[in-house]
């Protein structure tokens, strides 16, 4: 399933919904649910799609196969509805279904616990080390390193990609990441796909002079990489079943023209490694995000060879799932 979070604006209010794709279209899952029920005669229907499709990412996660399994039975359900009857409603005439033109689509967890970013792209380090006149140290090849980030910065395709004020040095990275779907401590690398909700595009924005400076304190990522709009995810998360994430595309076009193309196979270390290191006497939890870390050719240094301006517009894909596109923005708030 290709899932979303996304907003709807309605006549009492704006509300965020969980949906689901659907031959182009999106399908609010919790109210396909709710139709779902009522059609086979449920007491009580929107209780019960409360409890098997919560209206909200990480609820969905938290409830496991029960959740992901109704999921599919309300799609079923939708998509049968709408080739006999040619539309769906919910039970007291609630839309179900939306065109992606008629919602904003959010980060697919739009604040998640945590972000725990990764480098496992060996030629994307082995370039940062070479610039500096350094070989590869020998822990690159021993597991997986990673640095924490802010969960509350996060943004989503179109939204802005805002400057910070004390920056000159705008940049970008491309990386893919993935969401935690249960709690798990010491996870063994053979059980840890078990543990993944799905995949989605990852755009880590960076300050490098910023960066530079508090690395060499050896402090950060601080605001090199926690500033608004610094996490750009989306546009929704793929899973596990309908996606090969050792195998996929990411490519990078910045102003219409095509700039990159790497592929996650060149990823040093795999997921199921990432996740067994960091869950390492330290629990993971429901919406937890984990990043592989930049993809060899996936920043403007390596692309454009110079600094992110205002106007630049980047989009940013990975096959399989998708494409985010933001424009960069000077902030003068």
């Amino acid at each position: 399933m290709k899932l979303y979070t996304y907003q709807v604006t309605t006549c009492i209010g704006r509300f965020e919904r969980i949906g689901a794709e659907l031959d182009g279209k999106l399908v609010d899952l919790n109210l396909a649910c709710t139709s779902y029920l009522e059609e086979t005669k449920d007491p009580n229907p929107y209780a019960s799609a409360s409890f098997y499709i919560p209206p909200h990412m990480v609820k969905f996660f938290e409830g496991g196969e029960k959740s992901k399994n109704m999921a599919r039975e309300s799609l079923h359900f939708v998509q049968t509805k709408l080739q006999k009857e040619g539309k769906i409603g919910g039970p007291n005439g609630e839309q179900v279904v939306y065109t992606f033109n008629e919602v904003k689509l959010m980060a697919p967890v739009p604040r998640p616990n945590i972000v725990w970013d990764c480098m496992v792209f060996l030629e994307h380090f082995r370039e940062r080390w070479a610039k500096r006149g350094l070989t590869v140290p020998d822990v690159f090849y021993k597991y997986p390193c990673y640095a924490t980030q802010s969960g509350a910065i996060v943004a989503a395709t179109g939204d802005p990609i805002w400057i910070p004020r004390y920056t000159q040095q705008l940049d970008f990275e491309l990386e893919m990441g993935l969401y935690i779907g249960k709690k798990g401590i010491n996870i063994r690398e053979e059980e840890a796909e078990q543990y993944i909700a799905g995949f989605t595009v990852f755009s880590d924005v960076s300050a490098r002079d910023m960066q530079r400076e508090e690395q060499g304190m050896n402090m950060g990522p601080a605001k090199g990489k926690n500033f608004e709009h610094g996490s750009i995810m989306g546009p929704c998360l793929v899973t596990l079943d309908e996606f090969d994430y050792n195998n996929a595309k990411m490519i990078v076009r910045i102003n219409g023209q095509l700039m990159a193309e790497d592929n996650s196979k060149d990823m040093y270390h795999k997921f199921p490694k990432i996740i067994a290191r960091i869950s390492e006497e330290e629990y993971l939890y429901p919406g937890d995000f984990i990043a592989s870390g930049t993809c060899p050719h996936g920043t403007a240094q390596d692309t454009l060879k110079r600094w992110l301006q205002p106007g630049d517009v980047l989009d940013l894909e990975i096959e399989g799932i998708g494409r985010i596109r933001n424009e960069v923005i000077r902030r003068h708030s």
